[in-house]
């Protein structure tokens, strides 16, 4: 990948990612993203790929496995010196998953023990960007960004994120804590959310990256995408410049294809 402006996003913090990343959520066991993945070394194979490839942001979280999949990545990408390098990983808290449910719990109290183990899992002491994974409607979302961002303050976190929000839940959580990025489903395949579409926009003018979950259409229980992976990656590059997809995917010929759409979009 060419790093230049088109290719990359730089955060508020200063920390540069291509703008393609990997999503790592189907490195699991299957049905329902539960349990270890069953080719456990081939997941390791297909990691080291994407970071050869130049994929350097790898978006996982507490709830897939749950664990096994920030174990995987560990094994995969954590250096002899202990850090990740110039990987970028980003995962998530407050989904709480068995082999037949899951719930949410944004409290403080469950945040900040969702985030100990994730350090746990990775191997790590800093994890670059951490997200609240789903507000639980109970909690406010100020009580759970100002949870993340005490263990921002002690070193733990680099930057604070949001998925499945409103853009007014965000701006709640603005004033309480720095964010850097916003997860929410998007993808060319779905019908168009015009509120969603302003959205992104406004994400955009405040310098805060949006990454599209299920960016190809598909059903997160389920494999496979709704529309033509290459086709919909420079949709949604070619959108906003704050948009970071991250395709998922269990095969290494389909991440290659998916890491080349930087490169076909600008040839």
């Amino acid at each position: 990948m060419t790093n230049n402006q088109n290719t990359t996003f730089t955060f508020l913090n200063g920390r540069t990612v291509n703008r393609i990343g990997y999503g790592a959520m189907r490195l699991t066991g299957q049905p329902r993203n539960f349990g270890p993945y069953a080719d456990w070394q081939g997941g390791i194979d297909l990691l080291q790929r994407a970071r050869d490839l130049g994929v350097t942001h790898i978006d996982t979280a507490r709830a897939y496995g749950p664990h096994e999949n920030e174990k995987l990545i560990a094994d995969a990408l954590l250096a002899e010196d202990g850090t990740y390098g110039d990987m970028f990983i980003a995962s998530k808290g407050g989904v709480e998953k068995s082999a037949t449910s899951i719930s949410r719990d944004t409290s403080a109290a469950t945040m900040k023990r969702h985030l100990e183990e994730s350090l746990a899992s990775l191997r790590t002491g800093n994890i670059d960007l951490y997200y609240v994974h789903s507000p639980d409607g109970v909690t406010p979302i100020t009580e759970s960004v100002a949870a993340l961002e005490e263990m921002r303050q002690t070193r733990k976190i680099d930057m604070i994120g949001l998925s499945n929000v409103s853009r007014v839940q965000v701006e709640q959580a603005l004033k309480v804590a720095p964010i850097a990025a916003v997860q929410n489903r998007y993808s060319p395949a779905d019908a168009r959310d015009d509120e969603l579409e302003n959205m992104i926009d406004w994400l955009n003018e405040q310098g805060i990256a949006f990454v599209p979950h299920g960016p190809l259409g598909a059903n997160p229980m389920k494999q496979g995408a709704a529309v033509d992976p290459g086709d919909a990656l420079r949709t949604l590059l070619a959108r906003s410049p704050n948009i970071l997809a991250i395709p998922g995917t269990t095969t290494i010929a389909h991440l290659e294809d998916n890491a080349s759409a930087l490169e076909t979009q600008h040839a």
